[in-house]
């Protein structure tokens, strides 16, 4: 029998792509199929090995401080490959594949998937889910992973799909075998295709969004997750995290790997943050916005202490003189008087 098969490249992707079929936004689909692994990080060369993942995702755990890939995801990991793998047996000359990506981690995971089925000759499309905009009430949506798609809108997602030819796809598998011929762990997807690039890569980008002053190390995170153009994972910018402590290009207080962990940036680390005009301009303008929240914070904080001075003030009118009232609190005798009149 003739089916449709999902297949996508994350979990929340995989979640989102579930959803839709099991509430019939897509009523012609019938299957979807999920491979989790990042392999947009991490080495590959000369294939993919489970054991050599396992051990890049080792790297992470003294670095994150949310310990995201713990023990147990290790064997979840396991079963996911096993599972994808045994999936593809069971597939028939007559079903159609669509493949769902956006981010370098799909693309990736994407690549992995067409050297896998590269015998077997299905019907196959691609969905590349940037090439979409949902506009809504005068708002545009535009994702970057299929995870980020509503799935109310994931059927209009699915209409643009593309048929993959033989050139396409022979390109597609020679893409693939570059990379692996790589000794990098870090690949980035750039104007439709993904390259190899140094691990420093969003060196520049932490930084630029490391203040002088301590501040929680999870809102450089936060900020270099929502404002990059690269979709990354929290994992890896944890990793670089830790390892621009190690180059005293960020100083930390607390423990490293602990999520009450606070950086500044260093002398070292803006050295080499300003060999970047455009990362510097905006590590000015975050200078300049954390200066006004400071300031209002303090504004805040300040009439808060004024209006505790005053409530006791009221308290003691009837108990102290004004003089003594205004050594208690802190308030001018001025100040104390018009309380007394009001």
């Amino acid at each position: 029998m003739n089916k449709i098969i999902n297949i996508c490249f994350s979990q929340s992707a995989g979640a989102t792509l579930k959803q839709a079929v099991s509430t019939n936004e897509l009523q012609y689909n019938e299957k979807v199929i999920v491979f989790f692994d990042n392999l947009s990080q991490g080495a590959i060369k000369s294939g993919v090995n489970i054991e050599e993942r396992i051990n890049w995702y080792n790297i992470f755990k003294g670095a994150d401080p949310l310990k995201l890939f713990i023990d147990y995801d290790i064997e979840e990991l396991k079963e996911n490959y096993n599972a994808f793998h045994d999936e593809f047996s069971n597939m028939d000359i007559s079903d159609t594949l669509y493949l769902w990506y956006g981010s370098s981690q799909e693309f990736c995971g994407m690549l992995y998937t067409l050297e896998l089925l590269k015998d077997r000759k299905l019907n196959t499309y691609i969905i590349d889910v940037k090439d979409t905009v949902i506009k809504r009430n005068e708002i545009v949506f535009q994702v970057r992973t299929t995870g980020e798609i509503l799935p109310e809108n994931l059927e209009k997602y699915a209409a643009t799909k593309r048929k993959l030819d033989s050139n396409e796809y022979k390109q597609f598998l020679d893409d693939w075998e570059s990379l692996k011929k790589d000794n990098s762990i870090l690949r980035v997807l750039k104007d439709g295709k993904v390259k190899s690039v140094d691990e420093s890569y969003f060196d520049i980008a932490i930084l630029k969004y490391t203040p002088k002053e301590f501040r929680n190390s999870m809102r450089t995170v936060g900020d270099v997750l929502g404002k990059s153009e690269d979709e990354i994972s929290d994992e890896y910018i944890f990793w670089r995290i830790n390892e621009l402590i190690k180059s005293e290009k960020i100083e930390y207080n607390g423990k490293v790997g602990v999520i009450g962990m606070e950086i500044k940036i260093t002398e070292e680390g803006f050295k080499y943050l300003s060999t970047d005009k455009d990362a510097m301009k905006i590590w000015e303008e975050d200078r300049e916005k954390s200066k006004q929240e400071q300031d209002m914070k303090n504004k805040y904080r300040e009439k808060g202490r004024m209006k505790e001075k005053i409530d006791i003030a009221r308290n003691l009118k009837d108990v102290l003189d004004m003089a003594t009232i205004a050594d208690k609190t802190g308030l001018s005798l001025e100040q104390v008087k018009n309380l007394q009149e009001n």
